[in-house]
């Protein structure tokens, strides 16, 4: 046992007991702190170490069972010294120092099994707050649900768009293509930016690129629900029945056909099925910036399941 475990079996003995409810708002704690701090926080992790270490030290191992063999092995030395049955003193001593071990190894594995634990108990929080994220993004899109019907798109009116930024999409593949879509201040209806190449272009209302009713910018139409379902996943999986993969199918094939007329149109399209993985897998990089805060939420998550991973020494949670 190197010194770094001795180290850090003690920092958990010396560190304080809380319950479940005050753990999970130590974590909140923990993930505003990233939000707040940002990359500040990779010059220091004692504060994180510390919520591990506390959490570790809050549950409970039966150790009884272990305990007990121990206390009656000594109370066996005793009773043999007692009795003249052992032969000297180094006997004496080499038993009781591996009596000490057993108990030194029994402490030591107890913290290794309250340290699964408190990490399994940490696995299900950082899943159920990104369950919770999944949940709000669908229920945004769902939001969405009162949306015009797909109107014939103002060619026309995108052709100025296109000759000022779009004339190079051709130039592209789908894979060096980004949409993005971004929070609107005036509207409810998110804006639009087009990467082509690694060159952002100008931020557009969603009815510019045929996402909105052209009439009514705060209708959206079924386009900007699809786009925003792939920006959530790039590769979607179907389960379910015939008739429903026939419907999302037409769903996706009339935004395949979309974005072929706003980018141009190639050998394969932008999202495709793969039939052996029963997928939907887009090329092109669909990205929700939507909304900050969930974006910052998940953010702070992934960095706080690599600072308790990278202290725990493998891929805990």
């Amino acid at each position: 046992m190197n010194y770094s475990i001795i180290k850090r079996l003690m920092l958990i003995e010396s560190s304080r007991k809380y319950k479940d409810e005050d753990l999970f708002i130590k974590l909140e704690e923990c993930l505003e702190k990233i939000n707040n701090e940002g990359m500040m926080v990779l010059n220091d992790f004692s504060y994180f170490h510390q919520f591990i270490n506390d959490g570790v030290k809050s549950q409970y191992i039966d150790l009884r069972p272990h305990f007990a063999v121990i206390i009656f092995q000594t109370l066996f030395i005793l009773v043999m010294a007692f009795l003249g049955l052992t032969n000297g003193a180094f006997n004496l001593i080499l038993i009781a120092i591996l009596v000490g071990l057993q108990s030194l190894f029994v402490w030591a594995f107890s913290a290794l099994d309250r340290q699964l634990l408190f990490l399994n108990k940490v696995r299900k929080w950082t899943n159920h707050l990104s369950g919770d994220l999944e949940l709000i993004n669908f229920l945004s899109v769902e939001s969405l649900n009162d949306f015009s019907e797909l109107v014939p798109f103002d060619e026309k009116k995108y052709a100025k768009l296109w000759l000022k930024e779009m004339s190079t999409s051709m130039n592209h593949d789908w894979e060096n293509i980004s949409i993005e879509i971004l929070p609107s201040e005036k509207t409810s209806i998110p804006q639009i930016r087009v990467t082509l190449g690694g060159i952002r272009k100008s931020i557009q209302n969603a009815s510019e690129y045929g996402f909105a009713d052209k009439e009514n910018e705060e209708t959206p139409n079924a386009l900007l629900i699809t786009l925003f379902l792939f920006s959530r996943k790039k590769e979607i999986r179907f389960f379910g029945l015939e008739n429903e993969k026939m419907a999302i199918g037409s769903k996706v094939d009339k935004l395949n056909r979309h974005l072929e007329l706003l980018f141009g149109k190639r050998k394969t399209p932008p999202i495709f099925f793969d039939d052996n993985s029963q997928t939907w897998i887009s090329k092109i990089n669909i990205i929700d910036r939507s909304s900050a805060e969930r974006n910052n939420i998940r953010q702070c998550l992934s960095v706080f399941k690599k600072i308790v991973n990278s202290y725990v020494g493998h891929n805990a949670i």
